[in-house]
This record gives structure tokens, C-alpha cells and sequence, in this order.
């Protein structure tokens, strides 16, 4: 497994991070909305989170404490779970496997009865610690070595890195593009893109030319970018860390291989991050990243979502995966609605009964737990999608094939469809 090395902290960043904390802590819980706390009688529900606060990886945090305050806002706003409000606890794994346990254990502390996150490079290191201590999980990221998980405490709510990966081939081809080469790092995450996206491309008719993959953290990658250009391939595919892509790009720039299309994961995706600023000036023209989202019409989940997001955020400019983590806490307060209970041992089991068919579709939590008071059978789709979990909780959805403006904001050039994942999967059995 890839680790991550850890970047230096100071006192004054150590210090900025813990009070960005304690202020979506804050938004979480309702007090800037103006919203009651809990009774003293009933103890507040803590969901936990794990993200990289510090590290290579950084940016990820932002991405989920994003999700998760916004999540909170719905279902505090909505009187919040059997009369408890939500409120946050937070615990740095800097993206890196060794940090992830003592990450975990700190945690644990805090008593939460459900955790969301981490991202895809830890949750390998911590997934076997959810049900010997009766939290759930709700895990963020593709990696493909979850594909067929068997973990009753475990769940994803973003679409497997195997279908984004078919994704990034699919709009390709569509747009013509029929020579490629892969320049991947060398981490477990970005791997596992490499063996389904060149199936998906071959079974689409496209040719691999050649199939690169970097060591983090070099000075140069001159060598690399020659050996990838060698053939003019017509799209490049790419997965690496902020930091590598920051040298690869620059490299690129220097070496004029950056006005050929390149589609990036979903990293890559965020308006106005790092990658699309390090890409260079043709990130406007040549850069799009693929973004696992269907968005629900259902209930009108997903605008809700967004004036939530507004409300918290003071921005309709959502960040990546957001609507993931949204879900992810509305998906477990409603499982412990239907449960009547906020032991975990007592509601895991319900989550698949109010995310899957059958049912009566809503897509809001005042909207599902009224239905649920009621005895109605829900079947919530929320804001990245159906949320139908397989037998290995995971989720399948469609990808945003996401562009960017002159000023970096994204711009949706495509929606690659589970019905056009489902064409290329009947191709690669042929």
C-alpha cells in the first residue's frame, strides 16, 4: 500500500486547522442559523470524520468537512435524529496509511455513532475497526479493491473507481479520441484505475500506446512526458498527487505537451484547485476531470441540496464529493429514524432498507422521516444519485465529465449515463 509521506505543520497552520474545524463544527450543528441546541435530557449524536487535514492530500479535507456540515444543516434544521441534534468530531489522518489507526483511536474518544470518511488512501488501513466498535461507516472514494467488500459496517456512497474509470474511456471515444496514453502514479488509488480503463478502452476500439506510471515526488518527469508523447497519442489519461502533477504539468508546459486533451479522476475536478491552476493555460481548453454524480430529480434532492449548501456555505459553487458526504449523513439519520434507535448494533442493518427499492422515492430528510412516521416504506435518492447499495454496499453511478472556464470554474461538457456504463461492460464480455 502506498504511504504518504506527511508534509510539515506549523504551530500556526496546526491552529488554523483546528479552528476551521470547530467552525463547521459550529455551522453543524445550527447555532449560526439561529437553531436550538439539543435538550440537555438528549446527548447530541457525534458523526465523526476523517480526513486529511494535513499532507499531500489536504485539499481532501475541505472537500469533506464541506459535505458533511451541509449534511448536518439538513437534518439539524429538519429537529434531528429522534430529538438529537448532530455535531462533529474531527481527527487528522494526513492521508497516510501509518498515521490512519492512532487517527482512528483518537476518534474513538469522542464516542461517534457513525464516521464519514476516510478517503480512499486510509480506509484500508482502519476498516476492519468499524464494527468491533459499533460505529458505522460511510467511506469516500472509489478504490477498487472495495468492489466486493464484505464489511456489514461499511458503506460508499461515490461509485468504484472501476466505473469512473470506464467513464473517462466512454467520453473518449465519443468525442474521437482513439490513441492514448496513461501516465498514473505509482499509489494503490491511482493503480486501480490502470487494468478497467484500458479494457474499456480497448472493448471501445481505442489503443494504449503506452502505459506510464510515476514515482511521487521526482524533480522531473521530461523522460516520462517523451516516452508518453512518443506516438502523438490524441488523449492523455492521468491520476497523480496535487504535488506530482504540479511538476508533470510544468514539465508538459515547458515541453509543449499540454494542447492535447487529458482526462484526469476526479481529483482533478475541483474549480479553481491545484491541478487545473498547475495544468496552465490550456486548463480552459484541454483538461476535464471525471466526477461520479447522477444527481436526483427526485424529491428535488439535488437543488435542495444545493440551497443548503448555499445557506451554509454562502455559495452554490459546490466542491467535489460534497453531495457524497451530504448523503452519507442524511442516509444514517434516517436509518436510525426507521430504527428507533442510535445504537449502530440496532440501525446498520436498516440503511440498505431505507436507500434501496422498493419503496416511496424522496429525496429530502423532513420529507423521508415524515413518510417513515407514517409507516411508509421510503426509498431515499439524494443528492449524487439513487443511493441503491449492492450486496457489497457500494453504490453505481453515472460521472460528470467536468471542464473548466478561463476563470476555472467548472463547466459540464458531458454526463456519461449508468445505461452508457452498462454498454461498454456488455462490449468487454463479448
Amino acid at each position: 500500500m502506498k504511504v504518504f509521506r506527511r508534509s510539515p505543520v506549523t504551530r500556526r497552520g496546526a491552529a488554523l486547522t483546528m479552528a476551521f474545524a470547530t467552525m463547521v463544527s459550529v455551522v453543524g450543528i445550527g447555532v449560526s442559523s439561529g437553531q436550538a441546541l439539543a435538550s440537555p435530557k438528549l446527548k447530541p449524536i457525534v458523526v465523526g470524520g476523517m480526513f486529511p487535514f494535513t499532507g499531500s492530500k489536504s485539499l481532501l479535507s475541505n472537500w469533506g468537512t464541506h459535505g458533511v456540515a451541509v449534511g448536518i444543516y439538513e437534518v439539524n434544521q429538519a429537529g434531528g435524529v429522534l430529538g438529537h441534534k448532530l455535531k462533529t468530531a474531527y481527527v487528522d489522518d494526513a492521508a497516510d496509511s501509518v498515521d490512519a489507526l492512532p487517527a482512528f483511536r483518537k476518534l474513538m474518544l469522542s464516542h461517534p455513532t457513525f464516521v464519514v470518511g476516510p478517503f480512499s488512501p486510509t480506509i484500508e488501513a482502519v476498516i476492519n475497526q468499524f464494527q468491533p466498535n459499533n460505529v458505522a461507516d460511510f467511506m469516500v472514494g472509489g478504490l477498487t479493491t472495495l468492489d466486493n467488500m464484505q464489511k456489514p459496517y461499511v458503506f460508499r456512497t461515490s461509485s468504484s473507481d472501476s466505473n469512473e474509470a470506464i467513464a473517462m474511456a466512454y467520453y473518449a471515444i465519443s468525442k474521437g479520441w482513439k490513441t492514448a496514453s496513461l501516465i498514473f502514479d505509482n499509489s494503490d488509488n491511482s493503480q486501480g484505475f490502470v487494468a478497467p480503463l484500458e479494457a474499456a478502452f480497448k472493448a471501445l476500439g481505442g489503443t494504449v500506446q503506452q502505459d506510464i506510471t510515476l514515482t511521487p515526488g521526482q524533480s522531473s518527469y521530461s523522460t516520462e512526458l517523451t516516452q508518453a508523447f512518443a506516438g502523438n497519442p490524441s488523449v492523455i489519461f492521468d491520476s497523480m498527487d496535487a504535488n506530482t502533477a504540479a511538476t508533470l504539468f510544468s514539465d508538459g508546459q515547458q515541453l509543449g505537451y499540454m494542447n492535447v486533451p487529458w482526462i484526469g479522476d476526479d481529483l482533478q475536478s475541483a474549480p479553481q484547485g491545484s491541478y487545473a491552476k498547475s495544468f496552465g493555460p490550456t486548463a480552459s481548453t484541454e483538461l476535464t476531470a471525471a466526477l461520479p454524480a447522477s444527481p436526483s430529480t427526485a424529491d428535488n434532492a439535488y437543488n435542495h441540496f444545493l440551497a443548503d449548501y448555499q445557506q451554509v456555505w454562502r455559495t452554490t459553487s459546490i466542491i467535489p464529493t460534497t453531495f457524497n458526504e451530504y448523503d452519507s449523513v442524511v442516509i444514517a439519520s434516517l436509518a436510525m429514524t426507521y430504527a428507533k434507535s442510535t445504537n449502530p448494533k440496532v440501525w446498520v442493518k436498516d440503511v440498505t432498507k431505507i436507500s434501496n427499492p422498493p419503496g416511496k422515492v424522496c429525496g429530502t430528510y423532513a420529507t423521508c422521516v415524515a413518510l417513515i412516521k407514517k409507516g411508509v416504506k421510503i426509498n431515499y435518492d439524494g443528492a449524487a444519485g439513487n443511493d441503491d447499495f449492492n450486496k457489497y454496499h457500494n453504490v453505481f453511478s453515472g460521472f460528470q465529465m467536468l471542464g473548466f472556464d478561463s476563470s476555472l470554474n467548472n463547466v459540464l461538457r458531458a454526463v456519461v449515463t449508468p445505461a452508457n456504463l452498462a454498454t461498454v461492460v456488455a462490449k468487454e464480455a463479448k
